[in-house]
């Protein structure tokens, strides 16, 4: 099963949405990503990868996450 991966620009919302995925029982790693082709390694896009399907994760964003 592929995990479903959730992008934030904000740090807070990754976190607030990585520990609301994991008070519902789901299996969440974070991780932070370079843009593809920036030379800036300020320009970062945060990562949250869970077992929950699209749908579910979409109830536990927090702020502007995108879920893929």
């Amino acid at each position: 099963m592929r995990p479903t991966t959730i992008t934030f620009d904000d740090a807070d919302e990754a976190a607030a949405t990585s520990a609301a995925l994991e008070a519902a029982g789901w299996y969440v790693e974070a991780d932070r990503d370079r843009f593809l082709g920036e030379d800036d390694d300020e320009e970062v896009v945060f990562l949250v990868l869970t077992d929950a399907s699209a749908d579910e994760a979409r109830a536990h964003v927090a702020g502007d996450g995108f879920v893929v």
